[in-house]
């Protein structure tokens, strides 16, 4: 969306926004400009290749992270916002980083007219764009017509090469960026997000995510570490309030960092949520770093759901694992309690809520639980 050049000295190289903080950090150690990994990220623009609009950010320095986030939000226009966004820049003077960011969300002051074969069209889509949505069907509303010959008649109407833009420069754009803390944006769908608040000031961070985000939302906060922040997080997917509790207490004890790590196993498209609870319980974890090796070795649990008893168990048992499988004449003869009371002895079987979960793999459930304790003391070692 954004593409420029940067220089440092007499190093220079392209950078395309929005891009993820690992990759800016590296294109910016290439060219030997890192100025710490939290502090905002800076440099000179050279070149800027598109849009042609931001040629006002050439031969001067430019903040870099405000510009990925301004990416990110022009990711979202359509393409009718994407040309009202450009008229808009037209409309502002000499604008910084700050403004563009702010102009994003003010594209309602900028009504761009695409039919304008009657007043009524013009009145319509001024009407819908200040605020957001008209009635169904109401084209040939009156009201409509006597709103775009106001706007006419007031001389707000400018012809443009993208339309008839109804602008009033008296107008002025809301301030939702204050250039310190970036404003809340959900720019792509995420397994989790915390607001991290401190000293009044909040950021938003969609998890698992960049420790880089991480760091340079608590420094554009102003906050020493994680721990001085009050954070309000926030579970997008999952079965119940369980998990946001769980995870919220590993924030609490362990740190945003480790919640994040821990996050970045669970993210996974196609995750068994029930069966994840279940296996969690069954190894009796809680650290994020177990939790997160649970969910790594998710296919050595099976979980049967709804099991209430030893018979269900046995029942389940025979009826889809094909080891188990049995003719149906024998079925009456069979012992699907004992059998399942068995099963639940010879694989650490146990019942949780929800169902019936055991360990399904050629180690024993003690032989993981042993590798993950002595994970455990080689973590203390190596912080020691």
């Amino acid at each position: 969306m954004i593409k420029i050049r940067i220089k440092n000295a007499d190093h220079e190289i392209d950078v395309q926004f929005p891009i993820s903080e690992n990759e800016l950090y590296a294109k910016l150690a290439e060219i030997h400009a890192i100025e710490g990994k939290d502090a905002p990220q800076s440099a000179f623009v050279t070149e800027v290749y598109w849009p042609e609009e931001f040629s006002m950010l050439k031969d001067r320095f430019a903040n870099l992270d405000e510009l990925n986030y301004l990416a990110r939000r022009m990711e979202s226009f359509d393409y009718h916002e994407y040309d009202q966004f450009l008229i808009g820049i037209a409309k502002l003077e000499n604008p910084t980083e700050k403004d563009l960011i702010n102009l994003t969300f003010n594209l309602d002051h900028f009504t761009l007219c695409k039919d304008v074969s009657n007043y009524g069209k013009i009145g319509r889509e001024y009407v819908m764009n200040t605020e957001g949505a008209v009635p169904a069907h109401d084209e040939d509303d009156p009201k409509y017509a006597a709103i775009g010959k106001d706007l006419i008649d007031r001389g707000l109407a400018q012809i443009t090469a993208k339309g008839l833009l109804i602008y009033n420069p008296f107008d002025e754009l809301t301030e939702v960026y204050d250039g310190q803390t970036f404003p809340e944006y959900f720019y792509e769908n995420t397994l989790a997000s915390a607001e991290v608040s401190y000293n009044g000031r909040t950021e938003l961070l969609l998890l698992p995510g960049e420790e880089l985000a991480i760091q340079k939302a608590l420094a554009r906060l102003g906050a020493p570490s994680d721990s001085d922040c009050e954070i309000k997080f926030c579970l997008n997917q999952g079965e119940d309030d369980a998990w946001e509790e769980r995870i919220e207490g590993i924030i609490r004890s362990e740190g945003l960092y480790e919640a994040n790590k821990m996050l970045r196993s669970l993210d996974i498209g196609d995750m068994d949520w029930g069966k994840l609870t279940a296996a969690v319980e069954l190894a009796d974890v809680k650290s994020a770093a177990n939790i997160a090796a649970v969910a790594e070795h998710l296919g050595e649990f099976a979980f049967i759901p709804d099991a209430k008893s030893e018979s269900d168990i046995g029942h389940f048992l025979v009826d889809n694992v094909e080891e188990y499988e049995m003719n149906i004449e024998m079925e009456e003869y069979f012992d699907f309690s004992g059998f399942g009371e068995y099963f639940a002895e010879e694989h650490d079987g146990q019942f949780v809520n929800g169902g019936f979960v055991y360990f399904d793999s050629d180690r024993s459930l003690d032989e993981f639980l042993e590798e993950l304790e002595s994970e455990d003391e080689g973590m203390d070692m190596g912080g020691m």
